[in-house]
């Protein structure tokens, strides 16, 4: 082989092996950049319930933390209650996706809603820029802290004389559809809705205007040690071992509804978390994934969430998307009845 041309070989030997790597060097600095636009910049989480629930407490909690993590001059709450949870969540779906507007919302809720074709949705749940999961609780069934009802005979007594009053925060809340379908199992009790946050039922439900309320597990337990609920059953087909004392709901109501509990403690389990609106750019969105990561991977985050009650089950951005698009692509066709039912559909 010629010398010269040996020669000429070796620059393009050398300049075709680094174009991987300046084309790699070239993604970290987009990423870079895109984490650096967040620098001196005002991040806002939109809580779509009123202040002092147990979501609020969640969104404040990480808000604390999560600014820092990303390098924002701050991240501050902004509530927005309305339409259990619709009013903020069709608005953050229409805001420009810079990464400054953010969302925790309740996906249970939000799937529902879409699900069961409720007036006045104008997202895609599964389009969402999805940053993580805080937290997935599981729901329970609380009652008057004094209250007469302590078993499903109670709750059938009480059937044989007027409506189950079963309070909920709205259409979009996380816990509409457990409401509805816990009506349901009570011989076709009554849902009553409007109520602001968590808090404001348990203050109905303490007065006694309510008989039953289907909440987070977390706020149910702040609402024990308020002295304004008690929790009655898990929703669900299984207890908690830190619960033991608390049955599940499917020990209380005919056995022909456990499908039907089921499918619904599996579609709270995505739990509340955050994101942006659809189309966000994905170095960006990567930003905010990763901070949203150490923030949850944070000893300063797992210290104030155990000291406020609050657990907390992360759940990374992509692996939560996936989540959220499986359950959107093939729903049972009994649950979807109940959803439209639930709907007037």
């Amino acid at each position: 082989m010629d010398v010269r041309r040996k020669a000429e070989a070796k620059p393009f030997f050398l300049a075709a092996l680094a174009l991987p790597f300046a084309l790699a060097s070239g993604g970290v600095a987009n990423a870079a950049d895109s984490c650096e636009f967040f620098k001196g910049k005002t991040v806002e989480m939109v809580v779509p319930f009123s202040a002092g629930g147990g979501f609020d407490t969640y969104g404040r909690m990480v808000a604390k933390f999560m600014g820092d993590q990303l390098g924002a001059a701050n991240m501050i709450v902004r509530n927005q209650p309305g339409a259990g949870g619709l009013l903020a969540t069709n608005q953050t779906w229409a805001t420009k996706p810079d990464g400054l507007t953010i969302q925790l919302i309740a996906i249970s809720g939000m799937v529902a809603a879409e699900l069961g074709g409720a007036d006045g949705v104008l997202f895609k749940t599964n389009e969402f820029s999805w940053i993580g999961r805080i937290s997935g609780e599981p729901d329970v069934i609380t009652t008057a802290p004094d209250g007469g009802i302590k078993t499903g005979e109670d709750v059938r007594a009480i059937a044989a004389e007027r409506k189950v009053r079963v309070g909920s925060t709205g259409l979009g809340s996380p816990q509409y559809i457990g409401s509805q379908l816990l009506a349901m199992f009570m011989d076709d009790g009554r849902v009553i809705t409007g109520f602001s946050g968590s808090q404001e039922v348990y203050t109905s439900l303490q007065r006694g205007e309510l008989d039953l309320f289907v909440s987070s597990l977390s706020a149910a337990e702040a609402a024990e040690k308020a002295e304004t609920g008690r929790v009655l059953w898990i929703f669900g087909t299984e207890g908690l071992p830190e619960r033991p004392n608390v049955p599940p709901l499917s020990s209380a109501v005919d056995a022909k509804f456990e499908r039907l509990i089921q499918v619904q403690a599996d579609i709270t389990s995505a739990g509340r978390a955050l994101a942006g609106p659809p189309g966000m750019d994905k170095d960006r969105l990567q930003c905010l994934r990763d901070a949203f990561d150490r923030t949850m991977a944070s000893d300063e985050l797992k210290a104030e969430a155990k000291m406020l009650n609050r657990p907390i089950e992360p759940l990374a951005g992509s692996q939560l998307a996936a989540l959220i698009g499986g359950a959107m692509s093939e729903p049972p066709p009994e649950y979807l009845k109940v959803l439209r039912s639930s709907f007037n559909k």
